[in-house]
């Protein structure tokens, strides 16, 4: 061992030992909440609606079991990954595609080349672009189990269970929003409805007998994202909009927010709000957010 001018090697192995120490528990305080939670399994539900710009990203997990849906416009979700996720946990329980549109899928790609995908859903929109392209390509590289995505399929993963409530079989569009897969999430007694980017004209079809507690904003609030009546029917107690700064579109539109003003719904919004985590037991929910 080299031992520091003018210190004798005892204090040398005790300067060393100290900074090893000092290292060891500052990993240990970044790691032990997720590492506590990854060994008791989690204390509930947690839903992450990703700041991740134009296009929707979310992350659903309690304990070891994640889910993935939609990567956003661009490959943040890696670094969200790698915040929220333990270092050696490289594995995805579902990813899900809502549709093909590059806001949604081009974080996914790089996903799934780095990460074990077991299950991947998605609904075979015709869709010709280079992304979409290479994320079917992927897919098939992978060896996941492939889901395609059809109303009335069921998914249980870990505690999670999925109702899928749109497409219908063979259902086709030439807006491949209209294509989007339709979730209602259910753990316990808590309900999260993920519309994707579907529209109105899909949104008037869907059965939906039962409240639900959160409702992902379909099209990132645009005026034909939010179908009224259904708001009415699920009458949710928090609403989400995923959408970027400043972006071309003028998302959320004001038609959205007015509707949800009008029913008194809180609404957050990632480009305002930052990321977003809704916490429940199952019971009930919490949510915080980064701004």
């Amino acid at each position: 061992m080299v031992s520091l001018p003018g210190i004798n090697r005892k204090t040398t192995e005790k300067l060393i030992l100290g900074v090893l120490l000092g290292v060891f528990f500052l990993i240990f305080w970044t790691l032990e909440p997720r590492f506590s939670a990854y060994l008791s399994g989690g204390e509930g539900l947690l839903i992450r609606f990703y700041d991740v710009g134009q296009g929707d990203a979310i992350l659903i997990e309690k304990g070891t079991t994640q889910i993935l849906i939609d990567g956003g416009p661009n490959d943040r979700i890696l670094s969200y990954l790698g915040r929220d996720l333990l270092p050696w946990d490289r594995e995805i329980e579902l990813l899900v595609l809502t549709h093909p549109h590059a806001d949604h899928l081009t974080g996914l790609i790089p996903v799934i080349e780095r990460y074990k995908i077991d299950r991947i859903l998605y609904y075979p929109s015709v869709y010709d672009t280079a992304g979409y392209q290479k994320f079917q390509e992927l897919v098939k590289k992978e060896g996941a189990e492939v889901l395609f995505g059809k109303e009335d399929a069921q998914i249980s993963v870990g505690e999670f269970f999925f109702q899928i409530l749109w497409p219908t079989a063979n259902f086709h569009s030439v807006n491949p929003n209209n294509e989007s897969v339709v979730m209602l999430l259910d753990y316990q007694e808590f309900e999260t409805l993920l519309l994707g980017d579907a529209e109105k004209e899909v949104q008037s079809q869907l059965i939906i007998k039962d409240d639900v507690e959160v409702i992902k904003v379909g099209h990132h609030g645009s005026a034909n994202g939010s179908y009224e009546p259904l708001l009415r029917t699920v009458s949710p107690n928090l609403a989400v909009v995923s959408v970027g700064a400043r972006n071309q579109y003028g998302h959320p539109h004001q038609q959205t927010l007015d509707l949800f003003a009008k029913f008194g719904i809180p609404l957050l919004i990632t480009d305002l709000n930052g990321t977003i985590t809704v916490r429940s037991d199952g019971h009930n929910f919490w949510y915080d957010t980064e701004r």
